[in-house]
């Protein structure tokens, strides 16, 4: 009994990390979409090239890197905080 609740652990530890992996990906991808999109639309008013749009995206990188550092940190706990409830349990 113990071997199937070890595995069921197992299983929802990475599918826990596999949805922490998704939606640091997902913010990514949505503030570069955002950060390209405002770019375009501020150089295609101003006539310039594209000055702008380089400037948020790469102003965008530390802002992402941030979240993306929070959500994981935010995973890591919830999981440390599971097991020690679940060894305490165990005793």
């Amino acid at each position: 009994m113990d071997n199937n609740n070890s595995h069921d652990r197992s299983t929802q530890t990475v599918k826990r990390t596999g949805l922490v992996t998704l939606s640091a990906g997902c913010l990514t991808i949505a503030v570069a979409g955002l950060a390209i999109l405002i770019g375009f639309l501020i150089d295609s008013r101003l006539g310039t090239g594209p000055r702008w749009t380089l400037i948020l995206l790469l102003g965008s990188a530390p802002f992402t890197l941030a979240a993306v550092f929070l959500i994981a940190r935010r995973a890591v706990r919830r999981l440390r905080a599971e097991a020690a409830e679940e060894g305490e349990g165990e005793e």
